[in-house]
């Protein structure tokens, strides 16, 4: 049962602009993605902007993170639809964050449905609050990620991911 979910939240099928070349960002660059991926815009990697990021989806879910009591609603981008849209082929991501924090996060996790939030509670995030984006899982929806493994892996601040 676990293989169909993944199989579905993966995306089976995968995005129509999946194939689509990657257009250079026309905004200041908030993550570079690089590693085992088939579609770049400069040397090797894809950049993106904000507007570039928000064409991915725009789905939301309220959750706890390790230090809220109550749940927070974390607004934008499915981490699965980012990986889609340049074809990243691998086995874990590397999230690096500005202020060199790194958690590796195994490929598996996409089943959960992580998002790069650029949101929470509404409220556009900046350097000063944990954005401009953090990975975020749905923590309160699988018992599973109630754990210090699955906490580590919230990157805030984050703007690179390395596909492995």
């Amino acid at each position: 049962m676990w293989l169909l979910s993944f199989s579905i939240a993966m995306g089976i099928g995968g995005l129509s602009y999946a194939t689509e070349p990657l257009p250079l960002p026309k905004g200041p660059v908030v993550l570079t993605v690089s590693g085992k991926i088939e579609r770049t815009n400069s040397n090797g990697a894809a950049l993106f902007d904000m507007e570039m990021l928000e064409a991915l989806g725009r789905p939301s879910f309220a959750t706890r993170w390790e230090l809220s009591e109550v749940p927070q609603l974390f607004e934008r981008i499915p981490l699965r639809a980012l990986l889609e849209r340049v074809g990243g082929r691998g086995k874990s991501l590397r999230a690096s964050a500005l202020n060199n924090y790194v958690s590796v996060i195994p490929i598996e996790d996409l089943g959960f449905g992580p998002l790069l939030a650029i949101k929470v509670d509404g409220r556009v995030l900046t350097i000063r609050d944990k954005g401009p984006l953090w990975i975020a899982y749905p923590r309160d929806h699988h018992k599973v990620l109630q754990d210090a493994r699955y906490d580590a892996r919230w990157v805030w601040q984050l703007n690179k991911l390395h596909i492995e």
